[in-house]
C-alpha cells in the first residue's frame, strides 16, 4: 500500500532539489553543486511527473474497485477459531474477497451492530466516544474485557465470541449495504 504522505513528501523534494532548493533547509544550492546539472535536473522533473501520475492512478484505482460483497455460502467457509476484537475480525473477512473489490470497513459494521440494537455508543470520561454491547449484544456474545496496555493502564476492550463473528457473518451482506 502506498503511504500517501510520503509520497507528497517525496514528490515536494524532488521538486525542491530539480529547482536547485536543498529540500532539508530551503536553501539554494551552489551553482556547481551536481543537482544542479541539467540532466539530473530533468531526471528529477521526470520523477515529480510519475508520482502524480502513481497519486492519479490509485484514486483511479480506488473508484474502480467493486462495492464489497461476500455471498453467504463463501461466509460460511470462513474459520473462526477464537474470540477476536473487530479490526482482527475485518482483517479476517477482507483476507477473502478478491483485490479488486472495496474491503468492509469497522464503521460499516458497528453503524449496523448500533441500528440493530446490538450495540450502544457511549461517551467515556475522558470525552472520547466508544461502543459498547447492550443486553442483546450480551446474549449474542459480544462482551467486555477489561485489559492492560503495555503501561500498565487498564482499558476496556469490547470482544466478539465466535458465536457473534459468526452471527456477523451471516448477516455480512446486510452489513455491507449498511
Amino acid at each position: 500500500m502506498i503511504d500517501k504522505e510520503k509520497l507528497v513528501t517525496a514528490k515536494v523534494w524532488i521538486e525542491k532539489l530539480a529547482n536547485g532548493i536543498n529540500p532539508l533547509n530551503d536553501k539554494v544550492v551552489n551553482e556547481d553543486d551536481i543537482i544542479n546539472n541539467v540532466h539530473i535536473s530533468r531526471c528529477l522533473f521526470y520523477v515529480s511527473e510519475l508520482l502524480d501520475e502513481i497519486k492519479a492512478g490509485r484514486k483511479a484505482e480506488r473508484r474502480r474497485r467493486k462495492a464489497f460483497f461476500l455471498p453467504s455460502k463463501d461466509a460460511a467457509n470462513i474459520q473462526i477459531s477464537a474470540p477476536n476484537g473487530i479490526a482482527n475480525f475485518i482483517k479476517l473477512v477482507n483476507g477473502n474477497i478478491p483485490s479488486d473489490m472495496r474491503p468492509l470497513t469497522a464503521s460499516q459494521i458497528l453503524r449496523w451492530l448500533r441500528k440493530e440494537g446490538i450495540l450502544q455508543e457511549v461517551s467515556k470520561e475522558d470525552g472520547h466516544k466508544t461502543n459498547l454491547p447492550t443486553e442483546k449484544g450480551n446474549s449474542l456474545g459480544i462482551n467486555i474485557e477489561v485489559q492492560q496496555n503495555s503501561d500498565g493502564l487498564e482499558y476496556q476492550r469490547v470482544v466478539y465470541s465466535v458465536d457473534a463473528q459468526r452471527f456477523l457473518l451471516n448477516n455480512i451482506e446486510s452489513i455491507a449495504l449498511n
